[in-house]
Order: C-alpha cells, then structure tokens, then sequence
C-alpha cells in the first residue's frame, strides 16, 4: 500500500494496532523491516527480501491445509472469542457439536470491538460479536441469529415505565449503541455492565429496561413483563472471521457448529 496509514486502512486497524505488529516483528527476526528516516517509513531492501520469502511461506502454508483439512472439514486448534453477553447462550452448544470432532476450541470472552480488532491481527481465529457499527474491511462475516429487543418492567409500574428508571447496558458496546440510538437519553438513567444486574433491578420494580428477547428472557419472573421494543430494533450477532484466512474456506464448517447451515454469507 506504500504506508502503514493506507495498509492500515486496507486491513481495517488502527494505524497503532499496525505500528505495534511491526515493531513486534522486528523485534521477533532481530532486523530492521523498515527506514524510518524517511516519511512514509519504507521498506529496507532486507524488508522486502522478507516480504517475498513470507509470500510463499503463507502460500505454502495455506496449501498444507488444504492437505490435512480435506472437503472444508475443521481440523486442528483455533482460538474464538465470544461477545460477553451471548457466550452464556451460544457457547455451550457449541462446545457440546464440537465434541468429538477434529478440531479443539480455546475460547475467551470481551467486547465486540476488541474481538474484532482480535481477528484482524490474527491473535484469534473467528469471533462472534454484536454488529452495531458495521464490520472493518478486513472481515467476513456470517449472520448467526437475530434477536429484536424488547421493554422489561416489573408489571406493578409498566403503565407508568416512562416515568421510571431506565436501566441502560453499557452505552460503549455492541448491544449499548444499539439501546442508546434506539432511546436517546433517557431522564433518569442508570448505566450497568451486567445483564443480570439490570434484571435483577427490574424484578425489584426500580424501573425497566431494554434487551434483546433472549437476555430477558434468562432472567424472566411473574413479576416482569415484556413489551414490544421500537420496531425494527434487533441484534445481529455474527460469526467474522480475517478474509483470505485459511479459516475464512471453512467458515461453513465453523457455523454448522452453531446450527448455522445456510451457504450464503449473511443468512439466518
């Protein structure tokens, strides 16, 4: 790309996600990939003997997969992460359709944005995330579910609930700037970083909230009510995957794991 902001860009990281690689990798082979003298920084001749010898070592190493990995099976060890708020949901059935398989799992859980960034620099191998804010170039996606939102309050002040407490998730996260887009700011708000929390004030009747239906539905009593969300709102929460990944040609097979059969990327 002739700099680190347009490679950058390219990939769909930051320029210092990027930066930091790189000096990494000098760090990791012991050399200067790049004259920093000049700006843009650009490649030392050395650099680009490293860039044509890591061109067929990806190569290669892509075609050892299709080796061992036959018919787009999954075999081997990946590492996924899950967008705290559904791996509750979501990750015992998977771990459950892949026992017994070729390929083991090593799963950890955060933020959409952070797995995300995480796929991008390889540090993981898929990830499912909240897409609230559109996905980075970089990145394939699959839908694996959708989920509409809906109001919970306790029964005993539902007729009144604009009067009452809103409980907001997180405004910074996938599912929070999907609420906050959906219900402005609120007069009286209490902003939470736990769904159970937010149900448990809810059961309490200090006010009500909004959550997808399933994340409700968890933590459901007699007590609390669901009421129709603002129309429209739902959750997509998707399997992404780094486009041209070895992963990326058996994306497929990884969704399979979730009861997600559809081919085409971007169907239920």
């Amino acid at each position: 790309m002739g700099s680190f902001i347009g490679a950058a860009e390219q990939l769909g990281m930051t320029l210092s996600a990027l930066s930091m690689q790189m000096k990494a990798l000098e760090a990791e082979l012991g050399v200067e990939l790049f004259d920093r003298s000049v700006r843009p920084p650009r490649l030392t001749p050395l650099g680009r003997s490293v860039v044509d010898e890591a061109e067929g070592v990806l190569a290669g190493e892509d075609r050892l997969w299709e080796v061992v990995r036959p018919g787009g099976d999954l075999v081997g060890a990946y590492k996924l992460g899950f967008v705290t708020t559904a791996a509750v949901r979501l990750l015992p059935g998977f771990l459950k359709a892949a026992r017994g398989g070729r390929a083991t799992f090593s799963v950890e859980t955060g933020l959409s944005a952070v797995i995300q960034e995480k796929v991008l620099t390889g540090q993981l191998d898929a990830g499912v995330v909240t897409n609230a804010d559109g996905l980075p170039e970089g990145l394939s996606a699959r839908l694996l579910r959708r989920e509409p939102f809906v109001f919970a309050v306790h029964r005993d002040v539902a007729d009144d609930m604009k009067g009452q407490t809103f409980f907001h998730f997180m405004p910074g996260t996938g599912i929070g700037k999907l609420i906050a887009g959906a219900m402005g700011e609120p007069a009286d708000v209490v902003v939470l970083d736990n769904l159970e929390a937010i149900m448990e004030c809810v059961c309490a009747g200090l006010g009500y909230t909004l959550m997808p239906v399933p994340d409700v539905e968890r933590y459901l009593t007699d007590d609390v009510v669901m009421l129709p969300g603002p129309e429209g709102l739902q959750r997509r929460l998707e399997l992404v995957v780094r486009k041209g990944s070895a992963l990326a040609r058996r994306e497929a097979a990884l969704a399979a794991l979730f009861g997600v059969l559809a081919a085409e990327h971007g169907a239920p």
